[in-house]
């Protein structure tokens, strides 16, 4: 597996809520139509809406109409993958945003996997994707496709987004990395700059570590000079705490 960090830059108004969650706690949003204020004093809370408006504002405020930052770059991704004759699955966290992404690429004719979606339902849309040419792009999540699954006709992954959890983020991409695939797989993390991705990735990383540790797959030496403890001190950069 190759992997590559793809740094995205914000969208002004998607920016400008992000802000509001990181410095006021909380933001007035569209919701069901009517504007309402959204509490994130919770630290769990916060965290996820930190990592939904990093991702798409969409999925906490419907009054957001413009495009996040993290698009274009997928676009371009897509276009590269799709002009070299490859497939390419595209993972995200959140069942509402893999319905948007499916629905903005017509082009490729996606189909989905989420846990609103029938096992038939899921199991049409894994048939196409492995038997239809056509058929260039899979947008799933982890909770839905992350076990069970040889994806190997596509030999690209692009996690849009990312939750806390290491096992969904290395089932994921092990949809493509089996011991039938011919090609080199790419792993994509699309990061927002400057916002909680850069802490996700690290967190991760840090779970990855320490995984390898305990299994015997690396050396405590190893550990150590890959091992990193700043995730602390970049959370509380993120979330603007203010320390004595």
């Amino acid at each position: 597996k190759e992997f590559k960090a793809v740094w995205t830059d914000w969208e002004p108004a998607q920016y400008d809520l992000y802000c509001q969650y990181r410095d006021a706690l909380s933001a007035i949003i569209i919701k069901d139509g009517i504007p309402a204020e959204d509490d994130a004093e919770d630290i769990i809370k916060r965290l996820l809406r930190l990592v939904k408006i990093s991702s798409n504002p969409m999925l906490v405020d419907e009054g957001y109409q413009h495009e996040p930052g993290k698009w274009p770059y997928l676009t371009a991704l897509l276009e590269d993958i799709h002009r070299n004759g490859e497939k390419a699955i595209v993972w995200t966290v959140f069942t509402e945003n893999a319905d948007w992404i499916a629905r903005r690429l017509p082009q490729y004719n996606p189909v989905k996997i989420h846990g609103k979606l029938t096992m038939e339902e899921r199991n049409r849309s894994v048939k196409k994707f492995l038997s239809d040419q056509d058929c260039r792009v899979l947008v799933a999540t982890p909770g839905a496709a992350k076990e069970g699954l040889t994806l190997t006709v596509a030999n690209h992954v692009i996690f849009y987004d990312r939750g806390f959890s290491l096992d969904d983020y290395l089932q994921a991409q092990d949809r493509i990395h089996r011991v039938s695939q011919t090609k080199t797989c790419y792993v994509y993390n699309l990061l927002m700059k400057d916002s909680i991705d850069t802490w996700v990735d690290v967190l991760l990383h840090a779970k990855r570590m320490a995984a390898q540790l305990a299994q015997g797959d690396i050396s405590l030496d190893y550990y150590r000079t890959q091992m990193t403890y700043t995730f602390g001190d970049i959370l509380t950069e993120i979330l603007n705490i203010q320390t004595k």
